[in-house]
């Protein structure tokens, strides 16, 4: 079967061990986890839970002082006939502890307040045949180590402890923590990190031909973004593909694979499972989604689209020298939030494929911990208020963008660090390909602009921008540079629980925005230490008051797909599970 690649955007790291660059379900759910399976697997038929029969572990042990996880390992294989073992998982393991710098997942402590995460929060760790044993510094809470903890966790098979192409390391069997693992998982993670993006060789190196996933690559080209998978003979889970091969097409605009699916579903170089671009789109009706389907005379349909457990929002960063001093002000992020009208989009540009994002956890799909002020919330569109908001903190908004005429840190004045004369306008890179995007970009210009705040918006490539947006550093002055990226948002996976402390954290990997709140560093700690309801809701309540990104409205997808085509319930999490897919005569 063929499946339609999003435009512009295909997966460019092979190596299920990514940087802040590299963390995206496109290089993540829909590409590594094909080929390796993470040690628990969440998010089966668009459910928000953990699937324990398609883990390569059982569901781990505690001992009774809560501070002793014991994790038992299936007697699965990789597909040289090595068996996955405890030392494939104290292998990443090790590699997280010695590579914090380049983890996409790694939140660092804040000894302030006490609080340590994954693996600083590990104080030892040993591999014995199929069993893994971790004893932690201090008791933490069960489900949010498993659900946002070991869920990162990707065993790697023993052929990848190499630092060169004919040189052996020992990262992996390196006792946890020492000094010979630090230097050992270095030289592996430098060469290693290298081959992960060197696309041509994807499917010749010895590296990623062993694979533990129902799928293997055949072909992969890192030009167009084209690329093929076909089954793995070995896969030792429980559901083995029907389908002899998956080709996944680039394309660079959604009118190309729109004008492919037009084509029909039916020729050699058919599309089977493409996406309807939101311009084409009929009227989402909730009880048939497929009714007013364009395509249905070419063969396709429109399944019941995926709600994914995600909150969509564009970057902001807090770090630019120019923009930074105004977007620490949360009277101004509120006011640029006022203006983002995501209903109007979703009923407009969306004709309803879509469902607002209205705080940092997700109301949408159910199985999330929501306080009943988070349950409540809706998404506000007042730009009168933005306005005002502005003009009462000392703007004059008599245009646009309006500027500070009384700076100081005064209840009426701009706020720290925003200096007389400076203007309410940043710059916001978002992905180039999609008539909706471009819509909604200038919708977005043009609702900030009646508030007095003027964005500069900037067409780019989805990978462009991903690369684009690191954190700001001595080491990576680049990361000062941007300040605002529309790069898609959040979805809860591989850290499902959304408690914040992989997102939001001060200094976590993927908060490349460097926001920075120490009584919401307090909250998102005792999510991560207790089983008390009541400290997630804290934690979502305050988070309501604060704007560490600007959330934009939730699009759902429209999938077309060919009629003789059986497709699975969809992934909350945004991840392919092709091998549930079969065609029907």
């Amino acid at each position: 079967m063929r499946y339609a690649e999003s435009p512009s955007t295909f997966p460019d790291a092979i190596w299920p061990f990514d940087t802040a660059a590299q963390i995206s379900t496109i290089n993540t759910g829909q590409f590594q986890q094909l080929f390796y399976r993470p040690l628990y697997y969440w998010g089966l038929n668009d459910k928000v839970s953990l699937d324990p029969e398609v883990s390569l572990a059982d569901t781990p042990t505690w001992s009774a002082d809560g501070k002793t996880v014991t994790i038992q390992m299936k007697p699965w294989k990789w597909s040289n006939g090595e068996t996955i073992t405890a030392q494939d998982v104290m292998f990443w393991v090790n590699m997280a502890k010695a590579e914090t710098a380049n983890s996409a997942y790694y939140t660092p402590p804040n000894p302030s307040i006490g609080a340590k995460y994954f693996p600083d929060n590990v104080a030892s760790a040993t591999a014995a045949g199929q069993t893994l044993t971790m004893t932690l510094n201090t008791p933490v809470s069960e489900s949010w180590f498993l659900d946002d903890e070991l869920s990162q966790i990707t065993p790697m098979p023993l052929a990848w402890d190499v630092t060169g192409a004919t040189s052996k390391g020992s990262c992996a069997t390196d006792a946890f923590g020492s000094d010979a693992a630090t230097t050992d998982c270095t030289a592996d993670y430098t060469y290693l990190s290298k081959q992960s993006t060197a696309g041509s060789t994807y499917t010749t190196s010895p590296l990623w031909t062993v694979v533990n996933g129902p799928w293997k690559l055949k072909s992969y080209d890192g030009t167009s973004g084209a690329y093929d998978i076909v089954p793995n003979a070995a896969y030792s889970g429980p559901q083995k593909p029907y389908l002899d091969e998956v080709d996944f097409v680039p394309y660079t605009a959604a009118t190309a694979e729109y004008a492919d699916l037009k084509a029909g579903s039916s020729g050699a170089n058919a599309i089977n499972f493409g996406y309807l671009p939101a311009e084409d789109a009929p009227v989402y009706n909730a009880k048939n989604p497929d009714a007013g389907n364009p395509l249905s005379s070419g063969g396709y349909y429109i399944p019941a689209p995926t709600y994914l457990d995600e909150i969509s929002y564009y970057q902001i960063n807090f770090a630019n020298p120019t923009v930074g001093p105004l977007f620490k002000q949360s009277y101004f992020t509120k006011a640029i939030q006022d203006t983002v009208d995501q209903q109007g989009i979703i009923n407009g540009i969306y004709k309803g494929w879509g469902y607002p994002s209205t705080g940092a956890v997700p109301s949408i799909p159910a199985g999330n911990p929501l306080s009943p002020k988070a349950a409540s919330e809706q998404a506000v569109f007042d730009t009168a208020a933005a306005k005002k908001l502005l003009s009462d903190h000392g703007w004059n908004t008599s245009s646009t963008p309006a500027v500070c005429a009384s700076p100081g840190t005064g209840a009426n004045q701009c706020g720290p660090g925003v200096v007389a004369g400076a203007k309410a306008a940043f710059s916001l890179d978002y992905p180039s390909g999609s008539a909706a995007l471009d819509t909604m970009s200038a919708d977005l210009k043009s609702d900030a602009a009646k508030a007095g705040i003027d964005i500069t918006m900037v067409s780019k490539t989805q990978n462009t921008i991903g690369n684009e947006g690191v954190a700001c550093a001595p080491s990576a002055p680049a990361g000062c540079q941007w300040q605002g990226l529309l790069f898609g948002g959040w979805v809860y996976e591989p850290d499902y629980a959304p408690t914040g402390d992989a997102l939001f954290a001060t200094g976590a990997g993927p908060n490349v925005w460097g926001f920075s709140d120490p009584k919401l560093d307090q909250l998102i700690v005792k999510t991560t230490t207790g089983s008390d309801t009541k400290d997630m809701y804290a934690y979502e309540d305050y988070i309501a008051g604060e704007q560490p990104v600007i959330y934009n409205p939730n699009p759902l997808a429209i999938a077309e797909v060919s009629k003789n085509l059986h497709v699975d319930a969809g992934d909350p999490f945004q991840g392919y599970e092709p091998e549930y897919w079969y065609y029907t005569k």
